[in-house]
């Protein structure tokens, strides 16, 4: 890091060039490192582009300087990597899923296949994975191949399958392992789990949460244990409630002065410390929006739609879907059918949120020509963008 000094002589700028000069230093031995060998390899037997290629090069040089590795010889870096891009291929991994693989982590190429690649693979095996399972788990994160078995691999294996109790479920989570960190699976995740049971959260309801998040799970217990305090005592949602998981990965996500700012974004647009609460507890993935978006989504529903912030407190749909996709192509056509006496005045738009795009279009769009061009022009689609997609049975909602 290069740090100016209050120094008087010139030694502040003496010390700016030392900085610099290692900085150069640095940055030269890095691009030295580049194994053009390894480029080639890449571009002529996995199909990298030549971007791709010296990125990834670029890459491999870094972490190998950063571990003070020894340099390998090229010849024997190339058989190396042959034999593991053809054990790959032998386990099941395309040659995209192999590219991806590398991309994310080209250490994987040094890896020796008979000591650490089968026994790994083989343990994974054992753990009732497919070959297809192994594959999409290696394309994802090949790092795992560079976790230490008895230290990393096999703890996490057995703490997952304890927890999950269901074999698939622990491969279901192993799958969404990229950048994530097994070693602490055994070290947060398990004790993080037993806090929660020990507030009288179901396994189960844990359970159903961990395969859509786990990541949020693998915190230190001590920072982990203040987030699941805070749902309750500063969010107000009960440990009961559905929505208490939800609040606890919020308040893992974000710092507290960044919550209370967003908070803040409500009262300025006159909402009291009640409807700001009603709105967390009954959906604190609200408090994920940027400021941003929080200002334009009430700026539209509070100063053109009007509507008070005690109805908008209980109507979360209004914010969780798109403003410009949903909202607002949406209201635009009520307006107009309630304006036209089509549907009645007190049609909510709320409960036309709730529709899917294919239906909402039938109920009320594709009915009355009145309104084509409204909803094209708001929700930014052709006229005939709007017929061919409403006779298709699984028009895509937006």
């Amino acid at each position: 890091m290069l740090r100016f000094k209050s120094n008087c002589n010139g030694v502040q700028d003496l010390i700016f060039i030392h900085g610099f000069r290692q900085l150069v230093l640095y940055s030269t031995s890095i691009s030295t490192e580049l194994n053009p060998n390894l480029v080639n390899y890449l571009v002529e037997n996995l199909g990298f582009s030549k971007q791709q290629a010296l990125s990834t090069s670029t890459k491999f040089s870094h972490n190998r300087l950063g571990r003070g590795a020894k340099k390998v010889s090229d010849s024997n870096f190339i058989n190396n990597a042959d034999s593991v891009v053809t054990f790959l291929k032998k386990i099941g991994l395309e040659q995209c899923h192999i590219r991806n693989a590398i991309g994310f982590d080209p250490q994987i190429l040094l890896c020796n296949v008979d000591k650490t690649l089968i026994p790994k693979t083989e343990v994974l095996q054992k753990s009732g994975f497919s070959e297809s399972d192994i594959a999409e788990v290696v394309s994802v994160n090949p790092s795992i191949y560079l976790m230490g078995l008895n230290s990393s691999i096999i703890p996490a294996i057995q703490a997952l399958r304890e927890i999950m109790g269901c074999e698939r479920h622990v491969i279901s989570i192993l799958k969404k392992s990229r950048r994530m960190r097994l070693s602490a699976i055994p070290t947060c995740l398990v004790p993080n789990v037993a806090l929660l049971q020990s507030y009288g959260i179901p396994i189960a309801s844990i359970r159903k949460f961990l395969l859509r998040e786990p990541f949020s799970f693998l915190r230190k217990t001590e920072s982990f244990q203040d987030a699941v305090m805070r749902a309750e005592e500063n969010l107000g949602i009960p440990r009961n409630s559905a929505q208490f998981l939800i609040g606890v990965v919020i308040l893992t996500s974000y710092t507290e002065k960044t919550i209370e700012a967003k908070k803040q974004v409500y009262k300025s647009f006159g909402w009291t410390d009640s409807d700001v609460a009603t709105l967390v507890m009954l959906s604190p993935p609200l408090l994920g929006l940027s400021e941003d978006s929080i200002k334009k989504k009430l700026d539209f529903l509070m100063n053109e739609v009007g509507y008070e912030p005690s109805y908008l407190a209980s109507r979360c749909c209004l914010f969780t879907c798109s403003l410009e996709k949903r909202v607002v192509p949406r209201h635009k056509v009520l307006l107009v059918l309630k304006e036209k006496g089509l549907i009645r005045k007190d049609y909510a738009l709320a409960t036309a949120l709730f529709y899917t795009e294919s239906k909402f279009l039938k109920k009320f769009v594709l009915p009355f020509k009145g309104v084509h061009e409204v909803y094209c022009k708001h929700a930014d689609v052709s006229l005939e963008m709007l017929t061919l997609g409403s006779s298709k049975p699984d028009f895509k909602a937006v």
